[in-house]
């Protein structure tokens, strides 16, 4: 139990850290122009939308290998190294785009009953948006911070790994929502 608090102290800290000096303002700004590029590159506004999900869908996939190779770290106690640990996260990216590049008619198909279903807005599918993108370089960050730190980093093999990333995945989600509910995207 000690080590698990000892754990979450050391998450809670490197997640401070890394919003600590974060500019609302050139969040939202960066969240704007992406997004701006993102309309004007679509024919429709649904086509504009379907490229908003997709983008949401790319991150959703990333996290689950995010988390796949964070909790294999943790349960080898061992980190990786910065370039080694870059180049195995790139290159699963790259599958991820191809595999939803592949799954692209399913994934619209999906989306335009949401839409429906759901009765989404503009608003909820751009905040949603920026809600995973940030999510997704917060997590990046995150792991960059502990394997280029691994002396300090290693504490975290101390505690259990899945509570581990429950912590970390619960932090990343109160700090994302903290930035992104500060920011005016429309």
């Amino acid at each position: 139990m000690i080590a698990q608090e000892a754990v979450n102290k050391f998450i809670e800290n490197i997640c401070n850290h890394l919003v600590r000096n974060m500019n609302i303002t050139k969040v939202e700004q960066h969240f704007k122009e992406t997004i701006a590029i993102q309309r004007e590159s679509s024919t429709s506004q649904i086509a504009f939308w379907d490229l908003l999900m997709t983008n949401m869908l790319y991150f959703t996939e990333n996290e689950q290998v995010w988390e796949r190779e964070f909790l294999k770290m943790l349960e080898q106690k061992q980190w990786q190294k910065p370039t080694k640990l870059e180049e195995e996260l790139l290159m699963h990216q790259m599958r991820v785009r191809q595999q939803v590049a592949e799954q692209m008619d399913d994934a619209t198909a999906l989306f335009h009953k949401q839409y429906e279903t759901e009765n989404l807005t503009e608003e909820d599918i751009v905040y949603d948006y920026a809600y995973s993108s940030a999510g997704h370089s917060m997590r990046m960050d995150l792991l960059t911070v502990l394997v280029s730190t691994p002396e300090q980093s290693k504490v975290l093999f101390d505690a259990d790994p899945q509570e581990t990333i429950r912590i970390v995945n619960g932090y990343i989600a109160y700090h994302i929502d903290g930035i992104i509910n500060k920011t005016e995207l429309l």
